[in-house]
């Protein structure tokens, strides 16, 4: 991921470049404000990807119990007799595929 730093002038002048850049080119564009970073241009497919990573995740077996439950009260709800365990598994990293990477 290429990085580039400019001033607000810079990137006000020359806002669609800009804009391209960080779009389609996979530009992180740091704008700055005397020298110091004040804020940062990226594109969509980053944008999601961090936002991926901030969603809550599972941090203790209390956790992946009550994600276990709620997916139960769903199929149930959906008429679906309970699954079996291999079943819940699956849908547990379907929902959260970044904390359950190692279970097999």
């Amino acid at each position: 991921m290429e990085e580039q730093k400019v001033t607000l002038t810079e990137f006000k002048n020359a806002l669609g470049e800009w804009v391209n850049r960080a779009a389609y080119g996979g530009t992180w564009v740091i704008l700055t404000t005397r020298g110091r970073p004040k804020a940062a241009l990226i594109s969509m497919e980053d944008l999601e990807k961090l936002r991926r990573l901030q969603r809550p995740t599972p941090t203790s077996l209390a956790d992946l119990d009550a994600l276990r439950a709620r997916i139960r009260v769903r199929w149930q709800e959906q008429g679906i007799r309970p699954p079996d365990s291999a079943s819940i598994l699956r849908e547990m990293r379907e929902e959260r595929p970044h904390a359950f990477s190692g279970l097999r």
